[in-house]
């Protein structure tokens, strides 16, 4: 169990090499760049820094690590991503040849946790639906420059890094599509969202209240000095809108549900929120499926629309939800969990 002469001794060693990596991998996002250094440096540090790689084993784990994190209140899920993180390093440390043999190899983390690991419940369910969308139309129309994030993410169920990374180079107003590029998407593959009238209205007034300076960056949440808006601002945003009580990701989850209930088949869903289907079903992208994504789409939009998105957009679309596409629904309670 012992390490090479002059190669990795310590657990410490080994997690703040793998960190680095990470931190220093341009494909890697930046979401996981800090979620992983957070719970490097608050949780598995401390508690196994010190130990030698040689005396790192289940019973010592268990002691050091993932017991005192129950006992600390985090959920199983935090644990295992912190077990998950303890044992990828270890992993790229023994192909990499820094370590002489992998303590962590044999283990995964039902050795320590039984029971199921559980999502985390929606903090936002279709009943809200009507007064969320009144209230985030609203703020749009008293703010529009503060106000489209939390809208924009609504209308079509993108994760919060990929939404802020949008670019204006990445809209097409012919084609009317939105393009998130593959290195901003959690999937790793480029990701094409049809844009409504709706939405094309929404960003045509979001840009003309743009103060003139940041009209002309090429980011779509732009701040002052040229740079993007940061996850950090963002988050403090989307809390000061909600008082605490949801976060950017229950958008994404209501937008799933809804969908579901409106009758948009598993496989729309599933790709519009940009979920992964398979190796065969990603790259399987034809006209029929942009066009069904489409209707999809519009038809959520539509649903918006009842419930007061045209305060925001200021078009008159007088199209009912359920007078729309006919899919085969899928069981209600689809949520998007990533």
């Amino acid at each position: 169990m012992a390490a090479k002469k002059g190669g990795m001794r310590t657990v410490g060693e080994v997690l703040l090499w793998w960190l680095a990596r990470v931190e220093g991998n341009r494909a890697t996002s930046d979401s996981y760049k800090r979620s992983t250094r957070s719970m490097v440096k608050k949780n598995i540090m401390p508690a196994l820094g010190r130990v030698s790689i040689a005396k790192l084993d289940r019973r010592l784990l268990d002691d050091k690590l993932v017991w005192p994190m129950a006992q600390d209140g985090k959920k199983a899920g935090t644990q295992q991503k912190a077990f998950q993180a303890l044992r990828q390093a270890f992993l790229l440390a023994e192909e990499t040849g820094r370590i002489n043999s992998n303590p962590m190899a044999a283990l995964t983390f039902k050795s320590f946790h039984r029971g199921a690991i559980g999502s985390k419940p929606a903090s936002l369910s279709r009943i809200d639906l009507p007064g969320l969308v009144q209230q985030l139309s609203e703020n749009f129309n008293s703010d529009p420059v503060n106000g489209l994030l939390p809208l924009l993410m609504l209308a079509h169920g993108t994760r919060i890094g990929e939404t802020l990374q949008a670019q204006w180079s990445h809209i097409s107003l012919v084609e009317r599509v939105w393009v998130l590029p593959e290195l901003n998407c959690k999937s790793r593959r480029q990701h094409i969202l049809p844009l409504t009238p709706q939405v094309l209205a929404l960003l045509a007034r979001y840009r003309q209240a743009l103060p003139d300076a940041r009209a002309q960056i090429d980011w779509v949440f732009p701040v002052r000095g040229g740079a993007r808006l940061s996850p950090t601002s963002a988050s403090a945003m989307f809390r000061s809108v909600s008082g605490g009580k949801w976060s950017s990701h229950d958008l994404r989850k209501l937008m799933r549900d809804c969908l579901a209930d409106l009758g948009v088949d598993f496989f729309i869903g599933e790709r519009l929120i940009n979920h992964s289907l398979g190796k065969v079903s990603e790259t399987y992208l034809t006209r029929d499926v942009m066009e069904r994504c489409r209707e999809a789409l519009e038809r959520w939009h539509s649903r918006l629309d009842e419930c007061g998105f045209s305060l925001a957009h200021g078009l008159d679309m007088a199209v009912a939800a359920s007078s729309q596409i006919t899919e085969t629904p899928e069981p209600a309670g689809t949520a998007a969990n990533s």
